[in-house]
C-alpha cells in the first residue's frame, strides 16, 4: 500500500499564489480561477460530472427499504409509503419517478452502503473526507479529482465548476487551477480589454508568467465557451438552476471543450425537521433534472461519453426524531448514471436489524466508487490518486 501524495512544502506554492492572484471578482476583471493550460479544439474523452448533494442527503428515504417493516416501524411520521418500485423489496422515493426511465434502459445504478470507517458527523470533516479521499487531517490538502487531473497524461486537462460557491476540496490539485463560476454563461472576460491584451503580451518573466498564462488561458477560453452554450435555450429542463447547469454542461460538452470534470451542487438536504415535504421538492429537483439531462445527451449522442455520480457527505439516522426530522448520520446510496453504465442496485441495501448506535453500517468504501470512476472512466492511476489500491465495482 503506498502513502498519500506529499502536500505542498510551501503556502506559496505555485497553485496556491495562482488561486490567489487571480480570484478578482466577476464584474472586476476575470471570473473565478483560471486553469493554465489552453483546451484544444475537438473535445476531450469520458467526462465525468458531479454532483453534490449538499447537507446528507437521507438515503433512506431516497432509496426506500419498504418492504421492510423495520423501515416503517423506525419512521411512523416520514416514511415512505409509495415508492417507486424496483424491486420486490427497493423502491425510489416518489419525486425521483423521472430516473425510471433511464433505470429501465440500464443507464442508472444504484450504490448502496457507501460510506467509510469512523464516519465524521460533522458537514465541514465529512465533507472534506469525501472530497480528498482521505481521512487523516494532515492529508487533506488537495482533492481526489484534483490529484487525478494534476496526473492525466496529457498535461493540466481543467475542469469546471458551476456553483457560485468557493471551488470545491474535490477540484484542488497542486498543478492545475480549476474556475469555479456561478454560470457558464457569465463566464466571460470582463473589464477594460486593452488592460487584458497587454498583460496576456508581456514578456514571460519570472512569477508573473504564470499570472500571464493564467489571463490568457481565461481571455482565449471566454470566447470558446460563449461559442460552445451558442444561442438555444433549455427546452425540456425544468426551470430550476441545478437543471440550468446541467443543459450548460451538456452544451460545453456538445460543443467540444475538453473539461474531464465538471462540477455542481444542489443544497439543501440537513432536514433536521419537517423533512417529509422539503426533502420531497428536493428530490424531484434532483430527479428531473438528471432525468432531462440523461435525455439530452442520449438525443445529441453523448450519452456514453458522460458518466454522472451523485455523492452527498453522510446519511441520516434511521430513526425520525420528535421534529418528523432526521439527524446526521452514516452510509447512504450514491447514483451513477450514464450510456455506459452497468445500471441495478449495487450491493446490498444495510440491515436495518444490524445497527451501529443508531446508524446504518456501510460496507463499500466511498474510495472504491472513486477507484473506479478514475480506473474505468478516467483512466487514471487510481492507486496512485488515493493513495492505496481499493477495489473496483461494477457499475461501468
Amino acid at each position: 500500500m503506498s502513502g498519500p501524495p506529499t502536500p505542498p512544502s510551501s503556502c506559496c506554492s505555485r497553485r496556491a499564489f495562482l488561486k490567489g492572484a487571480l480570484a478578482f471578482p466577476a464584474a472586476a476583471t476575470l471570473p473565478g480561477l483560471f486553469a493554465r493550460a489552453e483546451w484544444a479544439a475537438g473535445g476531450g474523452d469520458e467526462v465525468l460530472v458531479l454532483v453534490r448533494l449538499d447537507g446528507g442527503n437521507d438515503g433512506l428515504n431516497t432509496v426506500v427499504p419498504y418492504a421492510d417493516d423495520l423501515y416503517h416501524r423506525a419512521r411512523p411520521g416520514i416514511g415512505v409509503k409509495n415508492p417507486v418500485e424496483l424491486s420486490d423489496s427497493i423502491g425510489l422515493h416518489p419525486s425521483l419517478a423521472a430516473l425510471r426511465g433511464a433505470w429501465d434502459e440500464g443507464a442508472l445504478a444504484i450504490v448502496q452502503g457507501v460510506g467509510y470507517r469512523d464516519s465524521s458527523r460533522s458537514h465541514f470533516t465529512s465533507t472534506d473526507i469525501w472530497h480528498t479521499a482521505f481521512t487523516t487531517t494532515p492529508e487533506r490538502w488537495s482533492g481526489w479529482a484534483g490529484r487525478a487531473l494534476d496526473r492525466m497524461d496529457e498535461g493540466e486537462v481543467p475542469a469546471l465548476q458551476l456553483d457560485p460557491a468557493p471551488l470545491s476540496l474535490a477540484l484542488t490539485g497542486e498543478r492545475v487551477v480549476v474556475p469555479a463560476v456561478a454560470d457558464a454563461e457569465g463566464f466571460r472576460v470582463r473589464g477594460n480589454k486593452e488592460l487584458l491584451e497587454a498583460l496576456v503580451a508581456r514578456p514571460r518573466e519570472g512569477v508573473l508568467e504564470h499570472v500571464r498564462r493564467a489571463a490568457e488561458t481565461a481571455y482565449r477560453t471566454a470566447e470558446r465557451l460563449e461559442k460552445a452554450l451558442g444561442s438555444g435555450d433549455a427546452a425540456g429542463y425544468p426551470d430550476t438552476d441545478l437543471a440550468r447547469r446541467l443543459w450548460q454542461v451538456a452544451r460545453l460538452v456538445e460543443g467540444g471543450l475538453p473539461a474531464r470534470v465538471y462540477a455542481v451542487r444542489l443544497s439543501g438536504f440537513d432536514t433536521h425537521s419537517r423533512q417529509a415535504n422539503a426533502h420531497a421538492v428536493l428530490l424531484k429537483t434532483l430527479g428531473d433534472a438528471l432525468a432531462a439531462f440523461q435525455a439530452d445527451l442520449k438525443a445529441k449522442g453523448l450519452d456514453r461519453r458522460v458518466l454522472l455520480m451523485t455523492y452527498s457527505e453522510f446519511g441520516r439516522r434511521v430513526e425520525e426524531n420528535r421534529s418528523l426530522g432526521t439527524d446526521h448520520g452514516t452510509a447512504a446510496p450514491l447514483f451513477v448514471m450514464g450510456g455506459r453504465v452497468k445500471g441495478g442496485l449495487k450491493g446490498a441495501h444495510p440491515s436495518l436489524a444490524d445497527l451501529d448506535q443508531g446508524d446504518l453500517k456501510h460496507h463499500t468504501d466511498f474510495r472504491q466508487v472513486y477507484a473506479t470512476v478514475l480506473e474505468r472512466w478516467l483512466n487514471a492511476d487510481a492507486r496512485a490518486v488515493l493513495g492505496a489500491a481499493y477495489a473496483p465495482l461494477p457499475f461501468v
